[in-house]
């Protein structure tokens, strides 16, 4: 058994891989009520099995892009007035950070299939900062240069002249950041297995464990998808985006 940074266990389990293959039954016994969240390596096909089940992170990948974002955008030192940040969250992950978006952008739109959960953040945004959050349940294009912080993976045709953070590669816009993987504390990088992927490993401990270690975690690459500037960096790539350069309008 292991702990993490606040004392919150997790259980690590080496597995024999011989010649006839993996004992799946004995694997399944061992973990006991924990064989339905398995974090292994995305390379190890498990098997159709009752009780053995992959763990894949719900919020994580959410939380990265959200976060990246963020620190992308306060190091490109953008001037407010001139863009206008979009949140794409159908399912209202975010409501209780969206208002720290405010300071960046002339206007913050939200995109969700919940309004009503960011009913809070829209007073609390107005009492707070003067300012009007702006909730839909579709995208519309801005006039301004926008920046869309999609953390649902929900991209459509009408995103086309945007600026688009994401963690997927086959998403429009006229320029995209991708970003993957994460860094792990060195204490979990010497201790899981080096094919652990590092995003499974974190959502397991944030969303399974009630872990706060990795709330503030960053993807630790980012592939930029730009005509004029793929070797630069994002904040760069973000601030030639929004000097109009590639900026479009509507």
């Amino acid at each position: 058994m292991c702990h993490s940074e606040k004392g919150l266990p997790f259980f690590m389990l080496d597995v024999l891989d011989e010649k006839r293959g993996i004992d799946w039954e004995s694997v399944a016994r061992k973990c006991g009520r924990y064989a339905s969240r398995i974090v292994a390596p995305r390379s190890l096909p498990l098997p159709d099995h009752d009780r053995l089940k992959r763990f894949v992170p719900l919020s994580m990948n959410s939380l990265l892009i959200f976060n990246t974002a963020m620190e992308t955008i306060k190091k490109a030192c953008l001037p407010p007035e001139k863009l206008s940040l979009t949140l794409t969250d159908r399912n209202a992950v975010h409501y209780s950070r969206v208002c720290e978006l405010l300071p960046y952008a002339s206007s913050v739109r939200v995109v969700t299939a919940h309004p009503e959960r960011y009913a809070a953040a829209c007073t609390k945004a107005f009492e707070e900062f003067g300012a009007s959050l702006i909730v839909r349940t579709s995208y519309e294009p801005s006039l301004k240069p926008d920046i869309i912080i999609c953390c649902d993976g929900a991209v459509s045709a009408s995103m086309k002249n945007a600026a688009i953070i994401t963690s997927k590669r086959k998403t429009g816009g006229i320029i995209r950041l991708c970003g993957n993987g994460t860094l792990l504390s060195e204490s979990h990088r010497t201790l899981i297995a080096g094919n652990i992927d590092p995003v499974d490993f974190a959502g397991a401990l944030t969303e399974l464990c009630g872990s706060s270690e990795y709330k503030n975690a960053v993807f630790s690459d980012i592939d930029i998808s730009c005509p004029l500037c793929s070797e630069s960096s994002p904040e760069k790539c973000l601030a030639c985006y929004c000097s109009g350069d590639l900026f479009q309008g509507n």
